[in-house]
This record gives C-alpha cells, sequence and structure tokens, in this order.
C-alpha cells in the first residue's frame, strides 16, 4: 500500500472502556444489512408486480440481472 505513511504510531488505552452505552456496539455493521436487504425485497416486489401472475417470486440471491431474468420468467 502506498499510501501507508513510513512512520506509523498507535497508542492504544491503557484500561478497557467500561462505560454502559444503548445496545452495546454492534450497530456499526447492522444498517448496511439491513439496507441490503430492503433492496432485495423490493426487487422481489418489482418482479411480482411485474409478473403478475400472483405465484410466488423465486430470487436467488445475490440479485444479479439474470437471476431476475429468471424470476420473471418464473423459473
Amino acid at each position: 500500500a502506498g499510501d501507508v505513511p513510513e512512520h506509523f504510531k498507535v497508542d492504544l488505552w491503557p484500561e478497557p472502556n467500561v462505560e454502559d452505552n444503548v445496545f452495546g456496539s454492534k450497530a456499526v455493521g447492522e444498517p448496511p444489512f439491513m439496507l441490503a436487504i430492503s433492496v432485495y425485497e423490493a426487487l422481489r416486489d418489482a418482479v411480482a408486480q411485474a409478473r403478475g401472475d400472483g405465484a410466488p417470486v423465486k430470487l436467488t440471491a445475490p440479485a444479479t440481472a439474470e437471476n431476475v431474468l429468471r424470476a420473471l420468467d418464473g423459473r
């Protein structure tokens, strides 16, 4: 990596952080995951509306263009 500084110094806290926070610190990775699920479900809804036959939509992940076309065909 050419953008790493020649001298890179990191200081760590001497003691653990004991302060409580709301629901722990797991919220860093969850919002993008939930947004990804909403996009996937929006694609499924769009395929269902485009087909209009009321049949369940089988959209396999990842939702590539090829998989969306298969779902539109009902395969």
